[in-house]
């Protein structure tokens, strides 16, 4: 039973870490987005705006996955926090 104990509160506290990643993660896709949005509305070449959207529109994409998985594992967290 301690061993089980031991081995759950290590999870949790693995996945503590990677909550911290994420949350310091999720703002700098979110500054990437904007950095190139602003980009994309500075530049006067069709093509080379609509690259920058488009790499703006991935950065919110990666923002938005990550903020999935943070949310994911804060709910799987809580849970094991409560099978102890």
């Amino acid at each position: 039973m301690k061993d089980q104990i031991k081995s759950l509160q290590e999870r949790i506290k693995e996945m503590g870490k990677v909550v911290e990643v994420l949350i310091i993660a999720i703002p700098k896709e979110e500054s990437s987005y904007k950095f190139y949005l602003e980009l994309a509305n500075s530049i006067e070449h069709e093509g080379s705006r609509r690259m920058f959207i488009k790499v703006a529109n991935q950065e919110l994409a990666h923002k938005g996955m990550l903020e999935m998985e943070l949310k994911k594992l804060q709910q799987e967290i809580a849970s094991l926090k409560s099978e102890r």
